[in-house]
Formats: structure tokens, sequence, C-alpha cells
């Protein structure tokens, strides 16, 4: 299997809440008041100190931002009949192995917290979701306890923190650095036997999937429990997603993501944030994998 083979597209997208940012000012300078010098507050009467227009950008609400990369892999012919599902006449048929990589970042982690959210994957009708990973919420959990940073993915996409035991050796594959984000990268490899990531597993989200209908599968992402009460001030938090798609012959695999979600801050309570992107044959092939 060739290494151009795999194709890498990137996208960003807002996760708003509605709040104008003149409200989040108004609201910020309410619950979080600024005091006057000690000389100037005689009566102990608190004063409340609302900022001006032009530091809006100061005060960006309960809002997130999200970035997701979009990892294909076209499946050769000799691998396809082992697919559970697969269409018998495979001359009509294209088959990928499809990974998202979720990573989202709150505008304002110090006075925000991010609960939950519903991601939705959502092909075009005439693609067939065959198989996704991970489906329960356990599997990701387990992974995240372990050492170090490296989480794989076979071919029939299991999860697992460890190189599975094969009776031949794997080829090593070849190691690329893939933008996630403004300042973040993970690492990831292909082998003979599956994949390989590198990325920091102490900030995965726990989530588990469904599936909604043949063409359309969700995940329920959220903190990992017990809550965390500390402030958030890295890279974000993230989730790693795998699919198994067939699509008519030469059509891309086309997808809309959808995420709906809800987070609390010490100002805002809990706010509902919402947003959505596409991947509509925007992506180009990664030189550095081949």
């Amino acid at each position: 299997m060739a290494d151009d083979d795999i194709e890498i597209e990137s996208v960003a997208g807002e996760l708003t809440s509605g709040i104008q940012k003149a409200s989040a000012v108004m609201m910020k300078a309410a619950y979080l008041p600024v005091p006057l010098k000690k000389q100037d507050d005689g009566f102990g009467i608190p004063f409340f100190k609302t900022a001006s227009a032009h530091h809006d950008e100061e005060v960006p609400g309960p809002d997130a931002r999200f970035y997701i990369t979009k990892i294909s892999d076209s499946i050769p012919a000799e691998e396809i009949t082992r697919i559970p599902g697969a269409a018998p006449d495979l001359r009509n048929h294209d088959y990928y192995t499809l990974f998202f990589y979720l990573n989202i970042q709150l505008d304002e982690p110090s006075t925000t917290r991010f609960i939950n959210a519903i991601v939705t994957f959502g092909f075009p009708p005439e693609i067939k979701i065959l198989d996704f990973s991970p489906k329960e919420k356990e599997i990701m959990i387990k992974i995240a306890g372990t050492p170090g940073d490296e989480i794989y993915l076979t071919r029939p996409l299991v999860f697992s923190s460890s190189l599975p035991q094969r009776g031949e050796p794997d080829d090593p594959g070849r190691r690329s650095e893939v933008r996630v984000g403004p300042e973040e990268k993970i690492s990831f490899s292909r082998s003979r036997h599956g994949y390989a990531f590198i990325l920091p597993k102490d900030e995965l989200l726990e989530y588990e999937g469904m599936r909604k209908n043949g063409h359309e599968v969700f995940w329920e992402i959220y903190p990992r429990m017990p809550p965390e009460d500390r402030e958030h001030t890295g890279g974000g938090r993230h989730a790693l997603f795998s699919l198994i798609v067939q699509t008519p012959r030469t059509l891309h695999p086309d997808v809309t993501i959808h995420i709906e979600g809800r987070v609390k801050g010490k100002i805002w309570g809990v706010v509902p944030i919402k947003g959505s992107v596409d991947f509509l044959h925007q992506g180009h092939r990664d030189s550095s994998l081949r």
C-alpha cells in the first residue's frame, strides 16, 4: 500500500452561544467587579467597571473553537473482502478508513468549562458507514489511564494502548506530524497491521458512539469523570474517532460534522453552544506522507 493513498484535510469552526459580545461585556462587568483604588472607596461600596467597546475582543464570552483533522486511507481490494457489510460487487465501490481528530478550545477557559457535546458525522445518502470506533466509553478511559502517549488502532478498528501481539513482525511505518490546531500537532503512522497515533492522552475526552442510520453516526463527548474543577489553560480537549465507509466508485467521502454542546461558567451559567463544518473536496494529499 503506497503512502500517497493517505489524504489529510483540516478545518476550523466556531461553537457559538448566541450571547452577543456587548452582553458578555456587561455580564462580566456585573459578576467580576473591578474595585477602585483603596483611597477611592471610602464608603466600602463596590464599584463595577464596564469595559469599553474596543475591548470586546478581551471578553469573548462562553463560545469555543474547534479544529478537526480528517485522515483518509484508501483500503486495498485484498482487504475489502474481510470487511463486514461490504458490497459483493467491488468494482462499483471504493472503501476508506477515516480518522477524525477533534480539538475543542474554550475562548475563555478561566471562567468557563466544557460540560458535554454530541458530535454527529453525516455523509451523503449514497455513502454507507460499515463500521465505527470506539463504541463504548470504557475503551478510551482505559487507554487514557495507561503510561505514554501512544494509541494504536488495528485495521478492524480496535483501539488499544499497545501493539497487538502478532505471529509476524510488523513493519514500523513512516511517522509524520499532522497539524491539528493553530499550535498543536500529533504524530501519525501507518503499518501493515494498523495505525499509531502519538498525542497527549491526559487531555482525552470520554466518549461513546452510536449509529443513527446507514450514513450517520454520532459520539457523545464529555470530560473524564470525576469532573475537574481546575482551570484548563492548555491546547484544548480532544478526541479521536474512526470509521470505515463505502462510497460509489471515484466518489470522495464528503462529510458534514455538526456539534451541539453545553458549557458552564462562573458568569454565564449553563449555556448551549453549536457549530458545524464540511469536508467537501477541499483536501490535498499531504506530501510529508509520500
